[in-house]
């Protein structure tokens, strides 16, 4: 299995390197085989992943990668199109949408791998936020001035029960396979289902299987244990800038 990250020198500002750890972590501790490739501006992108990872940062960093994203845009969609599934996370997810609106009112183009467009500029939203989803109760750490706007028909990854998330109520997009979100903490290692979804999501494509044992127990305790402390701390540190 090969999962690509893309940017992690600019885009990995909220810790997603751990994203792709936990991903790596339950893949190889279910027996299966594991390489990471770092795609970073001007390198050829490896275009045979089985997952792509892309995290946050902040809008310099955007501007950053973005020429280098918009050369790789037909390989990326390509990519999605064929049912690889995306993990992106706030200004990545952001890139890999429509479209941003910065401050001023400049538009930063992205590449519409996923149906949503962000908005840059809103009051900061900061603290735990807790998400009710079809992966059970997603919980984790936000911290972003961004409103997203779906596109008609487009799914949310579930609903605000604690927190900002979309700026509606709503938290993420959902495209096929591919999960965008301001959820950050970093998620996936607090999130073991959502972890999961994603792994299954790509070994389905090679017609091979998953299943989780005693040696995801630790991994999971750990998590659990994490999530109980958000849970029981979200309403005295949310806040709102």
């Amino acid at each position: 299995m090969t999962i690509l990250e893309l940017y992690p020198n600019e885009l990995e500002a909220s810790g997603e390197r751990g994203n792709v750890t936990a991903l790596s972590t339950r893949l190889e501790r279910a027996g299966h085989s594991v390489s990471v490739v770092r795609h970073e501006v001007g390198d050829r992108l490896k275009t045979d992943a089985d997952i792509v990872v892309v995290g946050n940062g902040p809008v310099s960093a955007v501007r950053a990668v973005h020429s280098d994203l918009l050369s790789n845009r037909d390989a990326l969609r390509a990519l999605a199109s064929e049912g690889v599934p995306f993990f992106a996370v706030g200004a990545g997810a952001e890139l890999l949408g429509s479209g941003i609106t910065v401050a001023d009112g400049t538009v930063i183009e992205g590449i519409a791998v996923f149906p949503f467009s962000a908005r840059r500029g809103v009051p900061r939203q900061v603290g735990y936020i807790v998400v009710e989803s079809a992966h059970g109760t997603i919980v984790g750490f936000e911290d972003n001035a961004s409103e997203w706007v779906l596109e008609q028909g487009a799914v949310p990854l579930g609903v605000v029960t604690s927190g900002g998330g979309n700026g509606n109520g709503r938290e993420g997009v959902i495209s096929g396979a591919s999960i965008a979100t301001q959820t950050k903490g970093p998620v996936l290692p607090l999130n073991p289902a959502l972890a999961d979804a994603l792994i299954r999501s790509a070994l389905e494509r090679r017609d091979e299987a998953y299943a989780t044992s005693t040696r995801h127990a630790e991994l999971d305790r750990l998590a659990a244990k994490s999530r109980e402390v958000i849970v029981a701390n979200v309403k005295s540190v949310f806040t709102t800038i």
